[in-house]
């Protein structure tokens, strides 16, 4: 081979190369500019009185999370999930947020019902274990309806807000439509959730919520059941003082479920917080019939870790109970990166 045949080789050689680096940099730099990787660890020690064994040792959550902007950020997307017990998706959605008044959100992301489930995450949330409203009626944890999908579901909405102010919205809404089957699955029937929420914001730290969700769930197999609730509540929340309350009515297969949660707390000049929240759930059915009452304090020292201390006393009403009322401690550590 000739040897400036070699040497036109060579120089496309390194071209392509100084271009695959040049290439690889402008990856970097955008990734590093417009996605972020964060996530948190959430394991603890409990003791209650109603349990069998009453102490263990748990791990309640393992989250991580990839998010992204792009578009001057009126786009952005999230994934999100969790390795604790068996590994799932969380959230994977994509929103494309052309104006102020109207945004749209698509995939699987928290229901806009009420206001705790969407609007209080772990890593923030006063308490340990959510309200009863939430657990139950949003679908986090307890089988009411037979979902349980950590407060979310597959489907898309519309939400905005309107007359700004500095920093938030006097009028805000959402709009969804929903499979109604949970996370990480299709829908089993042929009816779909609707769920739509109005929030006013007189002032910036007040908050006046209502929502509505429109459910027919397939229950034990074929058995198909109407599942409609609604909820009403209202949020203050400054720097030191926190008060919210919710009440929610549901009606599954004609059994009337009211369910309220009511909160204060207190911010401390960091890192202390304590707060404390009364709550019930009764149903005609007699199945769901309890009061709690939860005091907490949290402890966050440093940005990346947080600890919490529940103490809480179930007042067990039903007829089954074995135990007027049970005692329950909890003891969580958040690990933040």
């Amino acid at each position: 081979m000739k040897l400036r045949t070699l040497l036109i080789i060579a120089a496309m050689a390194v071209g392509v190369a100084a271009q695959a680096q040049t290439t690889a940099e402008k990856v970097k730099s955008f990734a590093n500019e417009r996605m972020s990787l964060s996530g948190y660890l959430q394991g603890g020690f409990e003791y209650n009185e109603a349990n069998d064994p009453s102490t263990t040792f748990y791990l309640k959550r393992a989250r991580l999370s990839l998010t992204g902007n792009f578009l001057q950020e009126k786009m952005d997307f999230r994934l999100q999930v969790d390795m604790a017990g068996s590994p799932k998706i969380c959230d994977l959605y994509y929103r494309y947020k052309p104006l102020n008044e109207l945004n749209v959100e698509l995939g699987q992301f928290k229901l806009p019902f009420a206001m705790e489930n969407e609007l209080c995450g772990p890593t923030t949330f006063e308490f340990i274990e959510y309200s009863y409203l939430t657990m139950y009626l949003t679908r986090n944890a307890n089988k009411y309806d037979g979902i349980a999908a950590t407060g979310r579901d597959v489907g898309a909405q519309l939400y905005g807000g309107f007359i700004a102010r500095e920093g938030y919205n006097i009028i805000n809404y959402n709009v969804g439509i929903f499979n109604g089957a949970g996370i990480n699955l299709k829908d089993n029937n042929s009816s779909k959730d609707f769920v739509g929420r109005v929030m006013i914001k007189p002032i910036k730290d007040l908050s006046i919520s209502a929502s509505y969700m429109h459910s027919v769930t397939n229950y034990a197999g074929n058995t198909y059941m109407k599942a409609p609730r609604w909820s009403v509540g209202a949020w203050y929340n400054s720097r030191h003082v926190v008060v919210r309350s919710e009440f929610a009515q549901a009606n599954f297969g004609g059994n009337r479920t009211n369910t309220l949660y009511a909160l204060a707390g207190y911010h401390f000049e960091k890192p202390w917080s304590v707060a404390g929240r009364y709550e019930f759930i009764r149903d005609e059915a007699n199945i769901l019939n309890e009061e709690r009452i939860t005091l907490a304090g949290i402890y966050k020292p440093y940005k990346f870790l947080r600890l919490q201390l529940d103490g809480s006393y179930v007042m067990n009403h039903r007829p089954d109970a074995t135990k007027p009322g049970t005692l329950g401690v909890n003891l969580l550590v958040t690990a933040i990166f």
